[in-house]
């Protein structure tokens, strides 16, 4: 038997139980977040939140609702808004974009709208805030919250939200679900305090938020057809976003093979945030930096492993801050932890007209040279797809060459007409490829890289140009770490030999120690010992990285 569509009256409208939940909260909460997954009547509620209250009926009350950019109005708000507010005698200013009320004190005087207002407005870029410097809102909704910068949010939000009188409020009512540039701050702004919702937290200045979850299970008009089409997603951090309101998953994500916990469906090896642990001092380590004054100066410390993986162990960050305030601090690791080399953004090489670059203001305040990053065109890109191959933890297809079955006299040819080299990878070309092991590449230290790992889940893709998706990451406040985390995977590939060599030799010393345990014989362990160190003599040069 088929499953038939509800019937939905579009003359009227009565609220869901958790609609009416977050209908319900006091006043005295400034911010509200209604979110979770999709198909949960987000837009409606936001749209009819002012006039559930009656607040519409008071010719001093503004809201406005807002959607990050103008085609998600067009396309979406303004049709919807029309089946509710002309119910009301509202009337549309297309120029303004503002729905008028009736007053109800001027019924029968002639006027037909002079009261409350409800504004469409978008906020595609930051600069767009101050178009809305002049209004005092009562009533500020965001929809699709995670798609505007906390900044935005803040803004509007604190500076702009008030009240002309006792009777209107001065709130902010939220609606969103997980994804998009601005994932990380809601998700820690609303749902990581209480991530089932519906408890009051207290913010600074004495702000009362509060997060109330919501997913299309909580709406019961939601067309059944929808919520296959859900399950029909293929990637499953997206499905698990809007069918779900799963916080975890990250629709949208450059990094969706990003792990900073693991999911019980998952191998153990899904994971790249790991409690930290005691380095061994031999393994090779060296440093990163992306410099910014108004932006963030991000610098990252890493350590790569005898096995080719790499560890990023600590991190610093500052902003608004000199150059001879955070060096210093730098500087104090770099003396006990005798990095094998520093790398910054190849932009601090640039003459900016003034005395010094800023790689020498650099150099001179670390009391050490700097190498800089090779960016080219289309490094950005590049460094993104290593990043992926950094932390990708499913093993590769093994994508055996089409060679046919194996042919003795095939072989034997090949032995006899083209060398041993030959014949021996013609007959490994059939032997079982061993599974990876090494994966991911990448891995974190939980407690002190947290700016890192908040950038890297809260990056998405850059819009499409010429009608093409789009490759690069969108940029976003605070995105400094991932240009660092750029040089890092690009830089660590130098150090893997250096890595695997220390380990033979730490495992050499290791057996001579052994052996002079067992044996007692220290002539033989200072001729042995002896020996080691002239052939590590012979085989590498010492290379200068620093002045002093």
């Amino acid at each position: 038997m088929e499953t038939q569509a509800p019937v939905i009256d579009r003359n009227q409208w009565k609220p869901e139980p958790k609609q009416e939940i977050f209908l319900s909260i006091p006043t005295t909460v400034k911010e509200a977040f209604y979110g979770g997954g999709a198909g949960s009547g987000k837009s409606d509620v936001l749209l009819l939140y002012g006039i559930v209250h009656r607040w519409h009926e008071h010719p001093l009350f503004k809201q406005v609702f807002m959607r990050r950019t103008f085609p998600e109005l067009r396309n979406e708000i303004i049709p919807r808004s029309r089946e509710l507010y002309r119910k009301f005698g509202a009337t549309f200013n297309k120029t303004d974009m503002c729905w008028t009320f009736p007053r109800p004190d001027q019924a029968g005087s002639g006027f037909t709208n002079g009261g409350a207002m409800i504004f469409l407005g978008h906020c595609e870029n930051e600069d767009d805030v101050h178009k809305y410097d002049s209004m005092q809102i009562n009533l500020y909704s965001p929809d699709e919250l995670t798609s505007y910068t906390e900044w935005i949010y803040n803004y509007i939000g604190f500076q702009r939200v008030r009240s002309p009188t006792r009777e209107l409020p001065a709130i902010i009512r939220a609606a969103g679900m997980p994804g998009g540039i601005g994932h990380t701050w809601t998700y820690k702004r609303f749902v990581k305090p209480a991530p089932e919702g519906g408890k009051i937290i207290h913010g600074k200045g004495g702000n009362k938020r509060i997060y109330i979850h919501a997913t299309l299970k909580d709406n019961k008009h939601i067309d059944p057809t929808y919520k296959q089409s859900l399950q029909g997603i293929t990637v499953e951090a997206e499905r698990k976003a809007k069918e779900l309101g799963d916080w975890e998953s990250y629709q949208g994500q450059v990094f969706d093979e990003f792990r900073d916990h693991k999911f019980e469906d998952e191998p153990d090896n899904a994971l790249h945030v790991i409690p930290q642990f005691n380095i061994p001092e031999w393994w090779p380590r060296f440093i990163v930096g992306d410099w910014g004054f108004r932006a963030m100066t991000w610098v990252g410390y890493a350590a790569v492993s005898p096995t080719k993986r790499v560890y990023i162990y600590r991190e610093q960050y500052w902003v608004k801050t000199k150059i001879s305030a955070w060096a210093p601090e730098v500087k104090h690791y770099i003396n006990q932890e005798h990095p094998r080399f520093i790398r910054f953004c190849k932009s601090a090489g640039q003459d900016r007209g003034q005395e010094h670059t800023i790689q020498q203001q650099i150099e001179e305040e670390l009391d050490t040279q700097i190498e800089l990053s090779q960016n080219t065109p289309g490094s950005r890109v590049t460094g993104k797809m290593l990043i992926h191959e950094y932390l990708r933890w499913t093993p590769k297809v093994q994508n055996r060459q089409e060679i046919g079955a194996y042919s003795e006299e095939y072989a034997l040819w090949i032995m006899r007409n083209r060398g041993m080299k030959e014949y021996k990878s013609y007959i490994d070309s059939f032997a079982p490829q061993e599974q990876e092991t090494n994966i991911p590449r990448l891995q974190i230290f939980e407690n002190t890289c947290p700016i890192l790992i908040d950038a890297i889940k809260a990056c998405s893709y850059d819009k499409p140009k010429n009608n093409k998706p789009a490759e690069d990451i969108a940029e976003f406040e605070g995105d400094d770490p991932i240009d660092g985390l750029r040089y890092l995977v690009d830089a660590a590939e130098s150090l893997f030999d250096e890595a695997n060599v220390e380990f033979k030799r730490v495992q050499a010393q290791q057996a001579l120690t052994d052996k002079l345990e067992s044996s007692q014989d220290w002539t033989a362990f200072y001729r042995n010992a002896a020996k080691m160190e002239s052939d590590e003599a012979a085989m590498y040069r010492p290379v200068a990285r620093y002045r002093h």
